[in-house]
């Protein structure tokens, strides 16, 4: 027997133990080690599907995944899984770690070389080294939530890694820039991230996504905003001061009289260490913010897909648990016979519809006529609109180039990032 199915044969008997005498949990320290944890994510396969076919979208996953996996063994890591279009390995290595994320991106430009823009295929990779439970078939702990996080923060054909893996590979002779500090949803404190330069045609990028709070790395001078009308275009413009500028039906410095859907204050929308900013000031109606990134979901999240409104909730004690005892979440929720998490579906006032949609998988789909949730009747819904997947004990909301996109109400206050599209009651704004 390898060494890797005697700790596979291990950790399984620990974990029937537990149920018995939980102090057997502790024996699973032996299995933990620092581990840098890579993740990878296709860029716009959902479209590939929608314009070349089910075939030909299930033919280019795999054609591009098999060869991802390739580099991955070359260079002596580990593939754990595949979820969905992604793939997560693990590296004893993090300078192969690292070596392996810029082959992955180099073979795939080779690929995408004399194609059409629109054909290509792009990735994103994120990577990060820490503490994790070790199998020889998954990986399970904090550095799995991080890795995942940070990648759901890179842009296509992208590579982002995290400080503790950035510090791991500073003598080895590889382009990295810091990209800033950044706020991981769901940490407490600020981590550094870093982009790995593989290709010196692309200029380092930062994504200010919602999920976000960076530091800009070039000082803008001055924000406006804007107006828009229902087509998207700006049809009124106002400088956006550090104090901002509030909205309302009756009152504000911005006033919508005609607006029924929209509070007296409603939102204020101001400038904080040279990042725009917007804060709810309304009662229960909300402000949403138009997804430009992924966004990762966390209990009680209200979002809108499509012409959905839907109230995301989830059992931090069970995704904590699949962690604390290393075992997959969907596995955990079948022998509880429980969903780890659902949406529920509400009415326009915020009150509940009764419908629960449970999120049952690694990846679940919404759409108009293609997915897991379909809405046949919705004409704000896409085809194919958004998905939700799990990574590590993350959930994560992605719009899928949807046309009328995918938003997410607003917690207090949040960053906004520039360009995208803020509802306040039924009037759209964006920070330019």
């Amino acid at each position: 027997m390898s060494n890797d199915s005697k700790v596979s044969t291990t950790v399984t008997r620990i974990l029937e133990l537990s149920r018995q005498d939980p102090n057997r949990l502790q024996e699973l320290e032996k299995f933990r080690r620092s581990v840098a944890v890579l993740f990878t994510d296709i860029q716009g396969s959902t479209a590939y599907y929608e314009k070349f076919g089910d075939i030909a979208g299930f033919a280019m996953v795999h054609q591009c995944n098999s060869l991802l996996e390739k580099v991955v063994n070359k260079r002596g890591g580990r593939v754990i899984k595949n979820i969905g279009d992604a793939i997560m390995a693990c590296f004893d290595s993090c300078e192969q770690c690292v070596r392996t994320a810029m082959e992955m991106q180099q073979k795939l430009k080779e690929v995408n070389a004399g194609k059409k823009d629109a054909d290509c295929t792009r990735v994103r990779v994120g990577a990060h080294y820490g503490l994790g439970i070790v199998k020889s078939d998954d990986v399970f702990g904090d550095v799995v939530n991080v890795a995942s996080r940070v990648q759901s923060l890179a842009l296509p054909e992208q590579i982002l890694v995290s400080d503790s893996l950035s510090e791991q590979v500073a003598a080895c002779r590889l382009d990295i820039v810091s990209l800033g500090r950044f706020q991981l949803k769901g940490k407490s404190e600020e981590r550094e991230l870093f982009e790995v330069r593989w290709n010196q045609d692309l200029p380092a990028r930062a994504n200010l996504g919602h999920t976000i709070i960076a530091s800009p790395t070039k000082q803008i001078q001055e924000f406006r905003l804007q107006h828009l009308t229902p087509e998207g275009k700006a049809d009124n413009e106002h400088l956006l001061v550090e104090a901002g500028l509030t909205i309302g039906r009756n009152q504000g410095d911005l006033q919508f009289p005609d607006d029924s859907s929209m509070s007296s204050p409603h939102a204020r929308i101001f400038i904080h260490n040279g990042q725009p900013m917007v804060e709810d000031l309304s009662t229960q109606l909300g402000v949403f913010i138009r997804l430009k990134g992924v966004f990762t979901l966390e209990d009680r999240d209200i979002v809108i897909i499509g012409g959905q409104l839907l109230r995301f909730e989830s059992k931090p004690e069970i995704l904590g648990a699949a962690t604390a005892v290393a075992v997959a979440v969907p596995d955990v929720t079948r022998a509880l016979h429980e969903d780890a998490a659902k949406f529920v579906r509400l009415k326009s006032d915020s009150s509940e519809e009764q419908k629960n949609l449970p999120i049952v998988k690694d990846e679940v789909r919404f759409g108009r006529t293609a997915g897991d949730y379909t809405f046949p009747r919705d004409r704000f819904m896409s085809r194919t609109h958004a998905r939700v997947y799990l990574r590590g004990e993350d959930y994560f909301l992605e719009d899928l180039s949807s046309l009328n996109g995918t938003f997410a109400k607003v917690r207090g206050t949040s960053p906004v990032p520039l360009g995208t599209s803020i509802r306040v009651g039924r009037e759209v704004f964006a920070v330019v």
